[in-house]
């Protein structure tokens, strides 16, 4: 693996860690606030903040990695940085929580639609700002 292949495995290493990060650290402190675990109780009243903090997340590691792409490339990054997260939660969730958390098709539709929606706006919002430059 050559440097510049390098250096793009860990930019879409670091958007996914914090598409993925970022739900798991709130929907936890969310949890514990309300007395409820969001990971592996997954009830009607929590759906909603669990799919948000998984769409947020994925905006945020999605706009990240979109800095250090072209911007032809940018909606292909964002997907690629939500398959990423996807493939992080799946894991860390198979260890911390056990098998019942595996295959959630929320959070498969949060993290790459979230990050692909975000790789796409930071692309517009950075032609935007270089066009007043």
């Amino acid at each position: 693996m050559d440097k510049t292949d390098r250096q793009s495995f860990q930019t879409y290493f670091a958007g996914a860690s914090l598409a993925f990060g970022f739900p798991l650290l709130l929907g936890e402190i969310v949890g514990g606030i309300v007395g409820t675990n969001l990971s592996n109780d997954f009830s009607e009243t929590f759906s909603i903040v669990y799919v948000l903090l998984h769409l947020i997340g994925g905006l945020f590691g999605g706009a990240l990695v979109a800095r250090n792409v072209s911007e032809k490339e940018t909606l292909k990054s964002g997907a690629i940085t939500g398959l990423l997260a996807y493939v992080l939660h799946q894991i860390i969730y198979f260890i911390f929580f056990g098998a019942g958390v595996i295959g959630d098709p929320y959070t498969l539709v949060t993290l790459v639609g979230g990050s692909v929606i975000g790789a796409f706006l930071y692309g517009k919002l950075g032609v935007h700002l270089s066009q007043k430059e």
